[in-house]
């Protein structure tokens, strides 16, 4: 990974541990984000790192354009912060992780999630030291969000008792120095984090997918926008979805995207993206009984207030509806 590279990572992922339970909105609600730009322009914000690959491929590979749209691809810190561009009007559309999107919900209900562009149960892994095994964990390096929410359900499928094991509030890029000096048993996360610790003598015992635990990421918009934009968004989708089905089938063509939007060393990148599954796609009942979980452990922690209407937010349905009516 480049320095230029590594440097924007922490801020990622810095952010997406802050942010992933962010329950503050912005200032403008995201009904004002609707008025649809005068020459069709999309502003779709997103991360910098590589789930982030059909955006980034079909930037590259001028695949917007060819469905003749008029596409701005804008990369952002990460988590929150692409959903809260679109909550702000400088963004029509993001991707977001389920967790993250959720928790921007609570705050903006009128976000709107369209479908999934990937999913995992593999990119989140469990490390632990050495001579440490699963049952004899003392003390979790976390992050919040997603981070907290796996490695509570890691410990539960253990049989142990989380309020009994020690949780070190960490960011992701911290958790390899931690293991090493053994201020911590273990960590759950993803490469190039995973990848370091093993470098210095971690060992990785698993992935989420071990205890059922996966993630995905969401195309949102605004309800109003939405409204207003209905066949453009499915367009934009429909050009997601192929760049996704480009990203599984040809992961030295997504590296090399990858590598020209966020600087990052191509055999990185496509390690990484191997571990996840792109795929455009509607929603499943699995999928919102995940989401309906996540929004009750993060209510349960204090992280969100009320509830949030799955059923509205995500849009089941909607995905294959525009499909036949494109």
């Amino acid at each position: 990974m480049t320095s230029r590279f590594r440097r924007r990572a922490v801020t990622a992922v810095a952010a997406l541990a802050a942010v992933a339970v962010a329950t503050t909105a912005c200032s403008r609600p995201a009904s004002e984000s609707a008025s649809a730009s005068t020459d069709g322009l999309v502003r779709i914000s997103v991360g910098v790192d590589p789930s982030y690959a059909p955006f980034f491929v079909a930037e590259k590979e001028g695949l917007f354009e060819a469905a003749g749209l008029n596409v701005q691809i804008i990369q952002t810190e990460g988590g929150a912060a692409s959903a809260q561009n679109v909550v702000a009007g400088t963004s029509e559309m993001s991707g977001n992780a389920d967790s993250t999107a959720l928790t921007v919900m609570a705050a903006n209900p009128s976000l709107r999630a369209l479908g999934v562009y990937e999913e995992s149960d593999r990119y989140f892994q469990v490390v632990l030291r050495p001579g440490v095994t699963p049952q004899s964990i003392k003390t979790m390096g976390v992050f919040p969000g997603i981070g907290l929410y796996f490695t509570d359900a890691y410990l539960r499928s253990l049989g142990l008792d989380p309020a009994a094991v020690k949780l070190v509030s960490t960011s992701p890029p911290e958790q390899p120095a931690l293991l090493t000096r053994g201020d911590i048993d273990g960590f759950i996360s993803f490469d190039p984090w995973v990848a370091q610790a093993v470098a210095t003598g971690g060992r990785v015992a698993g992935t989420s997918g071990d205890f059922g635990a996966r993630y995905s990421q969401w195309l949102l918009a605004s309800e109003s926008w939405l409204a207003a934009n209905e066949d453009l968004a499915a367009r934009v989708f429909a050009v997601v979805a192929d760049a996704a089905a480009i990203v599984n089938s040809d992961p030295d063509r997504a590296a090399t995207a990858i590598s020209s939007a966020i600087q990052m060393d191509p055999a990185e990148a496509k390690r990484t993206v191997t571990q996840i599954d792109f795929v455009g796609r509607d929603f499943t009942a699995d999928d919102t009984a995940r989401a309906d979980d996540l929004v009750t452990f993060f209510r349960d922690q204090g992280k969100i207030t009320g509830s949030v209407d799955t059923d509205t937010v995500m849009l089941h349905g909607w995905v294959t509806e525009h499909a036949e009516n494109g």
